[in-house]
């Protein structure tokens, strides 16, 4: 009898002790985590109004990222600053869409953790420009939901074509992609410093000359472009074809068709270069081919600011001035220091009739880089 009675005792211990475990439960539940998903994901916009939010909601030190998985990477850990005050680094420059869409396609609950995997598509001026499918791991820290782990992949990751760098320097690929992107950017004057730092540090890379070619064909010295194109040229031996072609399409001994010609040719070899593209679509006076060939760069690269430039050129060209307009502010947004967006923003008010508006941006421009003298010029003689 008292056997019965200590066993009875033991179940009732047994089930209020499970019952008041359940009612402290750190567990989560499908609802929470997938408010906190959805809100944090939808904040992320506004700029410096969506620092706090974003890396409030991440483990520092704790939380595993892994972006691009279709690329060569691995997971790191992230890690922000803060500064002494505790507020974030972050100037909030990544947060400059308009809107975001978040799916939730499964939420996995593993008690005290889950799983998310969602897709997230960022919006500017109407326009989807990333879409990004992710995979997440969620649990409660003092009492707030974090991330500690998280995998994504981008559509525009599988751009694989691209040229190559013929460098052993170290840090040369940052560096050339730095150039580059200031060519692309209409900054010929930091390519060229770019430029003359990696001709100096590898002396034998053909591609190192390429801020100096544009530079100084871009005023017209015609001299200099020889003396440099000859350097460039003299050093093509053993690099890669799309190397070589790009190389010659710079060459100022050669008419229009056959710079056309090594730029189709570089194409071939490297389709997903956006540089590659964006001087084929310069040199194309045919604007609806123009608009095909940067249409290929825009989906791989669909924030770019050279790639959403050109397009919006192309596109006033042809009349369609209102995917002229989203591309200006694709632009624009993602590059809100740089003068020749605003500039280009400036011509399509001038099209159309908004000159108010259009000096606005000029003037814009100039003060952001006051060697951007042209478009003080057309602010003035507005």
């Amino acid at each position: 009898m008292f056997k019965k009675k200590l066993i009875s005792l033991l179940l009732i211990l047994v089930i209020s002790q499970a019952g008041f475990s359940q009612k402290n439960s750190k567990n989560l539940t499908d609802e929470e985590v997938r408010n906190f998903v959805t809100n944090q994901i939808k904040n992320q916009v506004g700029y410096k109004n969506a620092v706090k939010g974003f890396y409030d909601a991440l483990s520092n030190g704790n939380t595993l990222i892994w972006n691009g998985l279709s690329r060569k990477v691995k997971p790191a850990i992230l890690k922000f600053e803060v500064n002494s005050d505790g507020s974030y680094k972050s100037d909030g420059s990544g947060f400059y869409e308009d809107s975001v869409n978040v799916t939730i396609h499964d939420i996995y609950l593993m008690g005290t953790h889950a799983n998310v995997m969602g897709t997230i598509q960022w919006y500017v001026s109407g326009v989807n420009t990333i879409y990004r499918n992710f995979s997440s791991i969620i649990t409660r820290e003092k009492g707030i939901l974090k991330y500690i782990r998280w995998a994504s992949s981008d559509n525009s990751d599988y751009a694989s074509k691209v040229i190559t760098h013929s460098t052993k320097l170290i840090g040369g690929g940052a560096a050339f992609n730095e150039m580059r992107d200031a060519m692309l950017n209409a900054e010929f004057k930091r390519a060229k410093l770019i430029s003359d730092t990696l001709v100096q540090k590898d002396p034998n890379w053909a591609l190192a000359h390429l801020g100096q070619l544009q530079y100084y064909f871009s005023i017209n010295e015609k001299d200099k472009t020889e003396e440099c194109f000859n350097k460039a040229f003299s050093k093509l031996n053993g690099v890669s074809s799309a190397e070589r072609h790009l190389i010659l399409a710079y060459s100022p001994y050669e008419d229009i068709e056959t710079t056309k010609y090594h730029l189709d040719q570089a194409l071939f070899f490297a389709s997903d270069d956006l540089l590659i593209r964006f001087l084929k679509s310069m040199n194309e006076t045919n604007a609806k081919i123009a608009i095909e060939i940067m249409l290929g760069a825009w989906q791989r690269f669909p924030t770019n600011g050279a790639v959403n430039n050109l397009l919006g050129y192309k596109y006033m060209q042809e009349g369609q001035m209102e995917k002229a307009k989203q591309h200006f502010e694709i632009y624009i947004r993602q590059y809100p220091k740089t003068a020749n967006a605003y500039d280009s923003y400036g011509d399509y008010y001038a099209k159309m009739g908004d000159k108010k508006k259009a000096k606005e941006m000029y003037l814009k421009a100039y003060k952001l880089n006051n060697e951007f003298t042209g478009s003080k010029k057309k602010a003035e003689k507005l």
